[in-house]
């Protein structure tokens, strides 16, 4: 793709976030207990056909063009299953996901991971990796390996370099400085925004 056809496409995705009112500003925990200025929370977005089309559509491409030979997929409820489906689906590969595991004899697993697949694992966002690592361990469990996590955005806290350690590659549709420059650029966030979004992942 195109740079100035990748930008156009960004800018899109980003006004559309902002419409789906999936990017929040304030005082939030992260769901592995660090604290942030920004929430980006992409559960919503099948609510939104256009917005999720392009979601979809932006993930399809990356995944064919990253790992186009895996022999299938994982990925985490809620928003990384809302995703992870349709790119699947697109792709014509299995999917399967992680379950909670309420006995000590029940699966982590539902779906179908075979011994010596090349599994790719798929969320929503990524931060610490922390998610991302549980999905590969519940794949390699099953038998399966992954080389590879795709996410839709990279709040680069991390997880590119602590995935890196553990022989698994990180790709993303975008990340956060890039989102945030987009939107500052667009006039749809301000000043004040991008400094609480540059802030969280280290400044540059």
């Amino acid at each position: 793709m195109s740079w100035k056809k990748r930008d156009a496409r960004l800018r899109e995705l980003s006004e559309g976030l902002v419409k789906a009112g999936a990017l929040q500003f304030g005082t939030f925990t992260l769901p592995d207990g660090s604290e942030s200025s920004y929430y980006v929370n992409l559960r919503g977005i099948p609510s939104y056909p256009g917005l999720f089309k392009l979601v979809v559509e932006a993930m399809s491409g990356l995944v064919s063009s990253k790992a186009p030979k895996v022999d299938s997929m994982f990925t985490v409820p809620v928003a990384g299953l809302a995703i992870a489906s349709p790119v699947a689906l697109a792709m014509n590969k299995p999917l399967a996901y992680a379950r909670s595991v309420g006995r000590a004899d029940e699966r982590s697993v539902e779906g179908e991971v075979r011994p010596g697949w090349n599994v790719a694992v798929i969320d929503d966002l990524a931060s610490t990796g922390k998610t991302i690592l549980g999905s590969a361990e519940a794949v390699e469990r099953e038998g399966g390996s992954v080389k590879h996590a795709f996410v839709f955005i990279d709040r680069l806290q991390g997880a590119r370099e602590r995935l890196s350690k553990n022989g698994i590659a990180l790709h993303s549709v975008t990340d956060a400085l890039e989102l945030a420059d987009t939107l500052h650029s667009m006039e749809l966030i301000s000043g004040d925004n991008l400094k609480a979004i540059t802030k969280t992942v280290g400044g540059r």
